[in-house]
């Protein structure tokens, strides 16, 4: 959906086009997928094989893409970024948080918490830095489809400011957790 809805909601203020990101969308999202289904189901010594080293190296990915993005963009960044970079997933994250507690009785996939559940802040953490996730494909989407290279910047803060801040919180919550069981 994300090649239609930035056509539709994007389409009236710049050119998109629709069918290259869509493109571009299967090469980073679709592509990858099936290669390692491919290889899971062929070739699973393989994959038993590089497995572990797999999370450093697409960590280390994130980091190069994101880095550039922000090197190339750094004094746009200092002058109007510091709002975006400390406030947006903090934002997410305590929408999702205040919300979870609805949806976790209304889907009764787990059991209904109030306060700092472990399973409540796990979810706040991860729904709330889904932006982390989406990072790359952003970044590839915004740098090859749009001419002005301050495009990529919002993927990439995002994703460097929800790694520190989901990090962080996700320490602190694990820490205060403990404490409650504790007692």
């Amino acid at each position: 959906m994300t090649p239609f809805l930035t056509a539709k909601l994007a389409g009236q203020c710049v050119a998109v086009d629709a069918a290259g990101l869509l493109f571009s969308t299967l090469q980073v999202v679709l592509l990858p997928v099936l290669a390692g289904a491919f290889l899971n189901q062929y070739f699973q010594g393989l994959v038993k094989f590089v497995s572990p080293v797999m999370p450093p190296i697409a960590v280390a990915t994130v980091g190069v893409l994101c880095g550039n993005a922000i090197a190339q963009s750094s004094s746009a960044i200092l002058t109007s970024g510091k709002q975006v970079v400390l406030l947006l997933p903090l934002f997410f994250m305590q929408v999702d948080f205040s919300l979870d507690t609805s949806f976790q009785g209304r889907l009764g996939s787990m059991s209904h918490h109030q306060g700092l559940s472990p399973s409540r802040l796990a979810c706040s953490v991860v729904i709330g830095s889904s932006m982390f996730q989406n990072s790359v494909l952003g970044i590839v989407l915004a740098g090859q489809h749009f001419g002005n290279p301050l495009t990529v910047v919002p993927c990439a803060v995002s994703s460097v400011s929800h790694s520190i801040l989901g990090s962080a919180l996700a320490g602190f919550w694990r820490q205060t957790v403990t404490t409650q069981n504790q007692d």
